[in-house]
This record gives C-alpha cells, sequence and structure tokens, in this order.
C-alpha cells in the first residue's frame, strides 16, 4: 500500500516500497493540464509540460539528457486533460543526484524561446499530419461533438492557428497554474525505504515556494452540446473514420467498475463485441474498439474504427445497435468471465513493475481518486455482475446521447447516412477549425 505524507509546503509525497529489483520510479504530477488551456491557446498546457525537460536555468536540454544517461536512467514529461508530470526511472544507487535534476527541471525550467519554436514547430507538423488522416480527425471531431465549447472539447495538442499564438508569457503562465507545490504529488517506487524517500523529498522540494499569486485551474464547465451527426468531406481519402461517442462519468464515479466492464464487453481486445461483428463476421474493417475514457470532472464514452468508405453507413448501425445492445439485455456470465480476465491481466502485468506502479499512482492523482481504490481494482472488477453491467451501459452507452463522426470521401457514404439521419451537418475537411466548437460550420 502507498504511503502518504506531506511536507510543510502543502507538497504530497507518496511512497511504495518495492525490493527484489534496483530500480527506483520517480514522479512528479502537478494539478492542470490541457483542461485549463485559455480560450485561444488549445495546446499550450502539452507544450509547456514538454519544454520542462527541454532546459532549466542551469541545464540546457541536451546537458539534462546527458545527466540522465550518465546515470543510467530516462526522463519524460508531458501533460493530461488534468494533470502534467515529470518521470524518471535510475537505478537505486543513482536515486539521489537523479531526482535532484528531477527537481531541477520541474522547480526551474527556462522556457528559453529557441526551445518553444522547435517544440512548437514539432507539435504543428504533428497537428497538421493528424489533419489528414480520417482516423486521427474523425477522434478530434468527436471530442468537439462531445463536449462542444467546455475545457475537455478543444484538442489537447492544439490546432496549428492556436500553436502559432502562444507567446512564451502563455508557456509561463500554463507551468505556473499547475506547478505549485500544494498542489503537486512527488511518488516514489522502487528500492528505496520511505524514511530515505521523505529526506529525499524535504532536501530537494522542502524550500519551493511555487509562483505567488499563481491561480488554480479551475473545474472545466459542464454544458454540453445537444448531439450531432458531423460528416467530414475529406475527398479522395483511401478510408472514412467512424466514431460514435457521448458524454460518460468522472473516474471517482461509483459505477465506474460496471462501466469499466461493460466497455470491456463491448470493444476491448480482439473477442470484444464491435471487434466480432465488424471485423471477424463482416470483414468491415481491420479492427474496431471502444474506450472508457474517464477524467476528473466527466468524460467520453467512443465507439471507432476505419472502414471503406461505402461501407460507413453500415458500420455506425453496427456500433450503435451494439452500443444499444449492451444496456438493452444482461451479458452472459462467460463472456464477463472473459472482459474481466482483459481487464485484471492488464492491470496485473502494469503493477510488475516500478514504472507501472508510479504510472498508475499518477493516473489516480490526476483524476481525483483516493489512492487507497488501487487496492481495491481487482476486487472490485471481479464483484461486476451482469445486471451490474446492464445498469451501467444504458446510463453511459445509451447512443441516443451520442454524437456520430465519420470522416471521408462523403460522395461514397452520404446519401444512406442522410437518409438514416436527415439532421446531419457536412464540414469540408479543408476548412475545418477544431479551435471552434462548431467546426467552422456554415
Amino acid at each position: 500500500m502507498p504511503v502518504e505524507r506531506r511536507l510543510p509546503n502543502g507538497l504530497r509525497v507518496v511512497m511504495v516500497e518495492k525490493r527484489g529489483l534496483p530500480v527506483v520510479t520517480a514522479a512528479l504530477v502537478a494539478d492542470g493540464g490541457a483542461a485549463g488551456d485559455p480560450d485561444g491557446r488549445a495546446g499550450v498546457g502539452e507544450l509547456a509540460a514538454g519544454l520542462l525537460t527541454q532546459g532549466t536555468r542551469t541545464r540546457s536540454a541536451t546537458e539534462i539528457a546527458r545527466a540522465v544517461e550518465s546515470l543510467g536512467g530516462s526522463i519524460a514529461s508531458g501533460a493530461g486533460w488534468d494533470s502534467q508530470s515529470v518521470t524518471l526511472t535510475v537505478g537505486s544507487a543513482q536515486a539521489a543526484p537523479a531526482l535532484g535534476i528531477l527537481a531541477d527541471v520541474a522547480r526551474n525550467p527556462a522556457f528559453d524561446q529557441a526551445e518553444i519554436d522547435r517544440l512548437r514547430t514539432r507539435t504543428i507538423d504533428g497537428v497538421s499530419v493528424a489533419l489528414t488522416d480520417p482516423g486521427q480527425l474523425s477522434g478530434l471531431v468527436a471530442d468537439r461533438a462531445v463536449f462542444g465549447a467546455a475545457p475537455y472539447g478543444h484538442p489537447a495538442s492544439g490546432t496549428p492557428a492556436t500553436l502559432k499564438a502562444i507567446t512564451r508569457s502563455d508557456v509561463a503562465a500554463a507551468y505556473a497554474r499547475s506547478w505549485q507545490p500544494d498542489r503537486t504529488t512527488l511518488v516514489l517506487v522502487g528500492d528505496l525505504t520511505s524514511d530515505a524517500g521523505m529526506a529525499l523529498a524535504t532536501r530537494l522540494f522542502g524550500d519551493w515556494r511555487g509562483t505567488p499569486g499563481a491561480a488554480p485551474v479551475a473545474p472545466p464547465q459542464t454544458t454540453l452540446p445537444a448531439p450531432r451527426v458531423i460528416v467530414v468531406d475529406m475527398p479522395g481519402a483511401g478510408q472514412a473514420g467512424v466514431v460514435v461517442a457521448r458524454p460518460g462519468i468522472a473516474r471517482g464515479d461509483q459505477s465506474y467498475f460496471p462501466a469499466a466492464v461493460a466497455n470491456a464487453t463491448l470493444g476491448v481486445g480482439f473477442s470484444s463485441r464491435l471487434n466480432q461483428e465488424i471485423r471477424i463476421k463482416r470483414g468491415l474493417a481491420y479492427g474496431a474498439r471502444s474506450e472508457l475514457d474517464a477524467r476528473r470532472n466527466g468524460g467520453a464514452v467512443s465507439a471507432s474504427t476505419q472502414t471503406k468508405n461505402p461501407s460507413a453507413p453500415e458500420v455506425v448501425k453496427i456500433i450503435t445497435d451494439e452500443l444499444r445492445r449492451m444496456g438493452a439485455e444482461p451479458a452472459p456470465e462467460a463472456e464477463l468471465a472473459t472482459r474481466k480476465a482483459v481487464l485484471t491481466g492488464n492491470f496485473g502485468r502494469t503493477i510488475e513493475r516500478t514504472s507501472g506502479i508510479a504510472g498508475t499512482i499518477v493516473t489516480y492523482v490526476a483524476d481525483g481518486v483516493p489512492l487507497a481504490r488501487i487496492a481495491t481494482f481487482l476486487p472490485s472488477i471481479e464483484a461486476v455482475g451482469p445486471a451490474a453491467v446492464q445498469q451501467a451501459a444504458a446510463r453511459v452507452m445509451d447512443p441516443k446521447a451520442a454524437s456520430i463522426v465519420v470522416v471521408g470521401d462523403a460522395k461514397q457514404f452520404l446519401e444512406p447516412l442522410r437518409a438514416a439521419y436527415p439532421g446531419l451537418v457536412v464540414v469540408p475537411a479543408a476548412s475545418i477549425d477544431l479551435g471552434r466548437a462548431d467546426l467552422g460550420a456554415k
């Protein structure tokens, strides 16, 4: 079980002693990620997090990389919707100097303009590629369809326009909103005693005072748009990306575990219902999947695939039928047993490693879930029965509340889809604006 303590400045310290392998994983996770991006500055949270390892007041990006490598370790930083984090794994004999680098990275980022420009350019390149890929673009449009103008709706990585508008001051402000000691958790997992971990935490972070006056990130607004059917016309696209998505639940919701089993039954793994119906029985796609994306302040449930353009309407019907069936009838116990095995097996493999344990703790912290629930994950999954799965699915998978997004060569599927959904909206891919809740639709 994790041991939790706090420093006088409010920094939360979570420690898990794991002997048997001389390795330590340390992670710092701060409240506030992409959900806190200001209007017109989508992507600034991810940009700020990515820049943490790209230079401090005393070390360049190259010097950070060389110093960590010389200790036999690895370091990475990034942002989620509700957090920013830096993670380091190193041999336990090198924990003290390595954590010194971790502290420097988190506390003293330089945000050098050249590094900002370099990461911005690389991010814009990646976003631009995503905008031309039906599968990736359909997911981004689905987020807008589900969340609209709410903070979870914009692209976490930004758009070419919002990324170009970000200034160094924007990056520094995004950092200050998150990286305050009383909003940050230090996670230490591995071959390190609790006393030794607290001594390191006190030495490296005890005098951290953060940025005076930095305001905490406000919770995302909860007013969501009505479901929409959106076709993004991408002439010449070889395939169509299909997503059916709707509002879901927060990670701390009491229905999370039955919803997780329902999602695994619907679309996690080769034997899931969506993959069986779309790939195995009909050969309409290479694979199909669903996701229960439960975040701190809500989330989404989505089902997605890529298929030949002419078969997009058929795939939409299969997905909506399967979503509806999950809540309309109980799943057989035998089917649920195999799906629960997928979840428990994945969890078991994850917590075999120090990095996996640390990553799990970081996720629970980011999502605002008590860490004591980590120990109850396996029994909570095993305890879920058919009635609970059906009830959860009826609540979070009913396709009546879902938006439908199809990105592809519209002339090959538009009329059959319009026959089923007369109110659908068509947006040309060349003019789509993910920075706007209406996607730039006329």
